[in-house]
């Protein structure tokens, strides 16, 4: 059994196209199907369910696919020990809104700077918009900011790392306002401005006020974390955002953190990228350099 024929196994369980797959391989179907029949011959089992022109795999085939990822990714990662020549290829990444404009920016640029020959790119999303993405294989991992459990990303098929602690902080323009601990039933006079639905940070939130959340009056819905904090810096809106996207307002006192009793305001900062993906030295290397840098 060759790496190259776990490689086509391994990517067949992403694209269920015998035709797809020996596009990304360059060759010809036929020779990927002589690959998958060698397959479950060494095994001794069927390890694709045949429907019409797509090849559904069994649970036995997606056991071996994730044992053989991590052979996949130990081979790839004995040249990198060994010879560490000059990187190239493409990197495509997802990220929610906080990640994506205030944590992601400024390693970007450095990685860019240092691995010229890699092409970068980046998108922005919400959460929901990130998980679909990578599921459809249309980016190579994503950062994201809502809640991911350990289940949720088992089930879809994705690995899921812990980034970093963040924290959710509501916030205002009015200093007297934010001068004490506050129950959320004392602001739902105010203008509050939320993301829009499928934000993390917005899902995060609510869940974490428990059932006042039906009595929150959202004034307006905005996709854009810059727009909500001028309208609460400049109009006396209150609403709620990462504390990593307004550390410079609340340092500069052009916002002001409002305490709220019994709010848990914790949470954290996933990535996540498929099972199914072979090993690749490009993304491997990124999620390297961007951890250092956290």
């Amino acid at each position: 059994m060759r790496i190259r024929d776990i490689e086509v196994f391994l990517d067949i369980l992403k694209t269920k196209s015998p035709t797809t797959t020996a596009e990304n391989f360059k060759t010809t179907q036929p020779n990927i199907s002589v690959i998958i029949k060698n397959l479950e011959s060494i095994i001794g089992e069927v390890l694709f369910e045949r429907k019409g022109k797509k090849l559904l795999p069994t649970s036995k085939a997606l056991f071996l696919g994730s044992m053989w990822l991590e052979v996949v990714e130990k081979y790839y990662e004995s040249f990198e020990v060994l010879g560490d020549d000059e990187l190239h290829g493409e990197l495509k990444i997802a990220s929610t809104h906080t990640i994506g404009e205030y944590l992601l920016p400024s390693i970007l640029f450095d990685f860019a700077s240092e691995y010229q020959k890699i092409q970068i790119n980046s998108q922005i999303h919400n959460t929901k918009e990130c998980l679909k993405l990578l599921k459809n294989g249309d980016v190579d991992f994503v950062l994201v900011e809502g809640e991911i459990s350990q289940n949720l990303a088992e089930k879809e098929g994705f690995i899921r790392e812990v980034l970093q602690k963040d924290e959710l902080v509501v916030a205002c323009n009015d200093f007297l306002l934010a001068s004490k601990p506050r129950y959320i039933d004392e602001l739902l006079d105010r203008k509050w401005i939320f993301r829009e639905y499928g934000s993390g940070l917005r899902d995060k939130f609510l869940d974490s006020i428990g059932d006042i959340q039906s009595e929150i009056p959202i004034f307006l819905e905005i996709d854009r974390i810059s727009a909500i904090k001028n309208l609460v810096i400049n109009k006396g809106a209150i609403s709620v955002f990462s504390k990593l996207a307004i550390k410079d307002e609340l340092e500069s006192k052009k916002l002001f953190a409002i305490e709220i009793i019994n709010l848990n305001p914790d949470r954290y900062f996933y990535s996540l990228r498929r099972k199914s993906t072979p090993f690749n030295k490009v993304i491997s290397r990124f999620e390297k350099y961007m951890i250092d840098r956290i």
